[in-house]
């Protein structure tokens, strides 16, 4: 006759530390702000399409100004969004 015997280990994790980095890392969620440098030659390259418009760029945001046609307004702020600035400030002037 053959016996067998069973053993069961139960590990407790009760006083395990977890680790909180981890955790913290995958919950915030900081937007992508590009740098000036980059913002300036981005923005450079959208504005050139649209006369009399200028940009300056400082600290992460970028303030617009000049004369825009009304057509216009919407599609440049949405290209000025996408290069990911902290923040765009429009001063822009709508003309007829």
């Amino acid at each position: 006759m053959i016996a067998t015997c069973s053993t069961t280990v139960t590990i407790s994790c009760k006083n395990k530390k977890t680790d909180s980095t981890t955790q913290q890392d995958k919950t915030t969620n900081t937007p992508e702000i590009n740098p000036d440098a980059t913002l300036r030659t981005s923005v450079d390259n959208v504005i050139k399409a649209y006369d009399g418009v200028q940009a300056d760029v400082k600290d992460g945001v970028i303030t617009l100004r000049g004369n825009i046609k009304q057509d216009d307004l919407q599609t440049l702020i949405m290209k000025v969004q996408e290069l990911k600035p902290k923040k765009v400030e429009n001063q822009l002037v709508i003309k007829s």
